[in-house]
């Protein structure tokens, strides 16, 4: 099992702060999104739309990076990487 640390709405959405996938570690972002959709099939939907590309309506952090920097969701996670999912956030 992993934990993913939810902020802002998200929160609101799961009920929680945080949320447990089954996850083996080693395994993509790619993979995480589709445990996290069997878990939280809304909260799946706001991260990856069904043609399997991300929405842009959750930013994806692996250890503190959004993925969008890194390999995308091809990015593998291992054991230490602190999983955080976070909406946009605008200001002004």
């Amino acid at each position: 099992m992993r934990t993913i640390k939810l902020l802002a709405t998200l929160r609101d959405l799961a009920g929680a702060r945080e949320i447990a996938v089954p996850f083996e570690n080693g395994g993509t972002v790619r993979q995480l999104i589709h445990a996290v959709r069997e878990v939280s099939p809304e909260l799946g939907a706001k991260i990856m739309d069904q043609n399997g590309q991300l929405t842009g309506l959750v930013h994806v952090f692996v250890h503190g990076r959004n993925i969008d920097w890194l390999q995308g969701l091809d990015t593998v996670v291992d054991e230490s990487d602190e999983l955080m999912l976070i909406p946009p956030v605008a200001g002004g």
